[in-house]
């Protein structure tokens, strides 16, 4: 049974991959086509910060899931 603290991160990483996903489909190109420059930046300056916060998630798994620590 995985533990809570594990289940998190999967349920967190995979929550932010959604979201990256949604602003890369949607979000920048709605705010460009709307005339919204700032906004477009916005959504790409939140979508960098969720891929580096969902590649330290990621590490922090397969580091577990290797030392057999992930339960």
């Amino acid at each position: 049974m995985i533990c809570s603290c594990n289940y998190n991160k999967v349920k967190i990483l995979y929550k932010i991959s959604k979201l990256v996903g949604h602003i890369d489909k949607h979000a920048v190109t709605d705010a460009e086509k709307d005339g919204h420059p700032l906004c477009a930046e916005e959504y790409k300056e939140l979508k960098r910060d969720l891929e580096k916060h969902a590649e330290k998630l990621r590490m922090a798994i397969e580091g577990l899931s290797r030392e057999g620590k992930f339960g």
